[in-house]
């Protein structure tokens, strides 16, 4: 897989240099990770060039402003720690072939995941708690059938495959101390097979419990969990219907069973057009923070009450994850790549925290650095 560093244009905008490419990687990425805070993710810009469009990687420097630039052969989406070495993760691409192991000691692709030319990788996958096995969400392209495929994390060989359960899954979250996998399952149209949670028992395959929304206009995209297996999951429209039409979030508490999509209040609803992109849950007050590209805003969720706390408005805001310490939510925004942060108990920004040119223009915020130190604690 080709890589290099070079000038570009992020979405065909603006003209950034890139500045300290190479930072001394490997020793920024100290074993717990705790000094330097590091975030991850995808982007694209237009080759001044060939006037096509190029994919990036992007290891950016919270604490100092320094990145690295990586060219990539596809957009990456979905990003996950190998736990028995930090230094490498996994990147899959959303709705395609490609998929990768990375090292970020060397900043350079370390080994391709292939997949069967019946499938494709739909955008994310995880490790097993000891780091054994790769977990990725993959789907048939005839049938639209989801499958979680298995595999060695050593070798990358390819062990076996079990169900998700329904059609085109996206995201997969291991809980219960590693042994359920909860799969986002986008669903066919209005017609077809319903969207739906799907939790499945890692060891036996077996079909723990399949959730469904409120709302069967929406598909299930990304999800985030909170204290007592709260969950929230954020979505785009269904297939077939309008890229312009209503996403939405839902909510669950382990209580209910089902996904309660919120429809208030209506100013705040009617703006949730296109997809709702990335979520992340500050866990000590059970707040949840969800990106809406389309409709500029970001809007935070109370998970105990199913209710809105604030909305914000934000130029085509996208990621969002949280700091190391958990103090703050970081949230990508504009289609000049910028960053800010959020305070998770005054949900104000941050004065200062506003950050340019971070090359990160994709789906998702990875926080390495917060991963590192879960494996520590």
């Amino acid at each position: 897989m080709p890589l290099s560093r070079r000038k570009f244009i992020i979405r065909g905008l603006l003209a950034f240099p890139i500045v300290n490419s190479v930072l001394g990687i490997t020793q920024v990425f100290a074993k717990t990770g705790a000094k330097q805070e590091i975030i991850l993710g995808g982007g694209q810009y237009i080759d001044p060039k060939t006037h096509k469009i190029q994919h990036v990687f992007s290891v950016y420097n919270l604490t100092n402003n320094e990145k690295s630039i990586i060219n990539m052969d596809f957009l990456p989406h979905g990003i996950c720690l190998q736990p028995n070495n930090p230094l490498i993760i996994s990147i899959f691409e959303k709705k395609g072939p490609h998929a990768c192991e990375f090292d970020l000691g060397t900043l350079s692709v370390s080994r391709v995941i292939k997949t069967d030319p019946n499938r494709h990788f739909y955008g994310h996958g995880t490790y097993s708690k000891d780091g054994k096995l790769l977990y990725c969400t993959e789907t048939y392209l005839d049938t639209r059938d989801g499958i979680i495929a298995v595999r060695d994390a050593q070798t990358l060989k390819y062990l076996a495959e079990f169900p998700t359960y329904g059609k085109e899954p996206h995201e997969c979250l291991l809980t219960d101390k590693g042994k359920t996998l909860i799969i986002t399952n986008g669903g066919g149209d209005l017609e077809g097979l319903a969207p739906s949670i799907t939790y499945v028992d890692i060891k036996t395959a077996r079909l723990i419990e399949q959730v469904t929304l409120t709302n069967a206009r929406i598909n299930t995209g990304h999800l985030a969990l909170g204290q007592n297996n709260n969950l929230i999951v954020v979505s785009a429209p269904r297939a077939g219907l309008e890229a312009s039409d209503l996403g939405g979030v839902s909510i669950r508490n382990k209580t209910k069973t089902l996904l309660d999509s919120i429809n208030k209040p209506s100013a705040i609803a009617s703006r949730m057009k296109g997809e709702a992109l990335s979520v992340v849950v500050y866990e000590p007050t059970q707040i949840a923070a969800v990106t809406h590209p389309s409709g500029n805003m970001v809007t935070f969720w109370s998970l105990n009450d199913h209710k809105l706390l604030k909305s914000m408005d934000l130029q085509s805001p996208r990621g969002v994850t949280l700091t190391t310490e958990k103090n703050a939510f970081v949230i990508s925004y504009s289609k000049n790549a910028k960053m800010l942060e959020v305070d998770v108990n005054t949900l104000q920004i941050i004065d200062g925290s506003q950050r340019n040119t971070t090359y990160i223009t994709g789906s998702h915020l990875y926080n390495w650095s917060a991963e590192v130190k879960k494996l520590h604690v």
